[in-house]
């Protein structure tokens, strides 16, 4: 059973940024800051999930190839947004997150809680050059606070930003600067190529998102000593959780990774279910 369409639908009435999670014997749910919210009353088999999964996928301009055990891929819909798709095997069948991110980026200061703090951390980010982690627990909230960040500092200052990501969020306008969006995968192979094409282009700020713990060593080494303002997106729920991601994954190479990381901006979510944010040293 192919249930693309009412998931599209469900994701078109909504407004804001929505993630739906699709699992085998589960019905669908989507995912928000401080639970889960079932969707459709149906649970769904793993063919029900691979056949969604085709569907969605036929809405790209990618070649269709085999699903393979991982992946991701992403595509706009008139007056709704960008769906981004991640899919992943589990005892051989699929999970699946489907993302609706909105074509207009939030402000800034109508996301976060409370936001008389925007302009001490704005004018911290103006005299800052290193590198920058920007962690909340689930991609939604670091993603979403960077994105408004990237487009607060683009009215703001007067430059070249660059922005490497797999699959693009947003699209973000230029304003008093000019952004460079790249997308791994499509525009660039790796990470590792797209940090090497961004030092060539001499950016003021470089934003990364969605980067595994293993490419963030290679990133992060090679950004180290420059003198621009490097914003690195990551799932984490604490600077601890930050820092046993980097002992677990990295192991001897943790220690050198965290020291070329100057500071963290760490999200949470306040009752009102905004975004809170406080600077922290590493």
């Amino acid at each position: 059973m192919n249930i693309a369409p009412e998931i599209l639908n469900y994701l078109g009435e909504k407004r804001e940024f929505t993630e739906v999670i699709l699992a085998p014997k589960a019905s669908p749910v989507e995912r928000r800051g401080r639970g889960i919210e079932k969707v459709m009353d149906v649970i769904l088999s793993p063919d029900d999930i691979r056949d969604t999964l085709v569907s969605l996928r036929s809405h790209t301009s990618t070649s269709l190839g085999p699903l393979g055990r991982e992946g991701f891929f992403s595509f706009g819909m008139p007056d709704v947004g960008r769906i981004r798709v991640t899919y992943l095997t589990q005892r051989g069948s699929y999970v699946v997150s489907i993302v609706k991110v909105p074509y207009d980026i939030p402000d800034l200061e109508d996301l976060v809680s409370p936001k008389e703090n925007l302009e001490s951390l704005f004018e911290s980010l103006r005299s800052y050059n290193g590198i920058l982690a920007v962690i909340g627990k689930s991609f939604v909230i670091h993603n979403l606070f960077s994105y408004s960040l990237l487009k607060e500092l683009c009215v703001r200052e007067s430059g070249l930003i660059y922005v490497l990501e797999r699959p693009i969020t947003y699209l973000i306008k230029h304003s008093n600067s000019i952004v460079i969006q790249r997308e791994v995968g499509v525009d660039v192979d790796s990470f590792s190529e797209g940090v090497e094409e961004a030092l060539f282009m001499h950016p003021d700020i470089i934003y990364i998102s969605d980067i595994a713990i293993k490419d963030a060593l290679n990133s992060v080494k090679k950004l180290f000593d420059i003198p621009v303002l490097t914003i690195l997106s990551m799932t984490a729920s604490s600077v601890e959780a930050l820092k046993r991601s980097f002992e677990v994954f990295l192991k001897e190479d943790s220690g050198d990774v965290l020291r070329l990381i100057s500071k963290v901006i760490e999200l949470g979510l306040d009752e009102e279910e905004r975004i809170s944010f406080k600077v922290r040293d590493i």
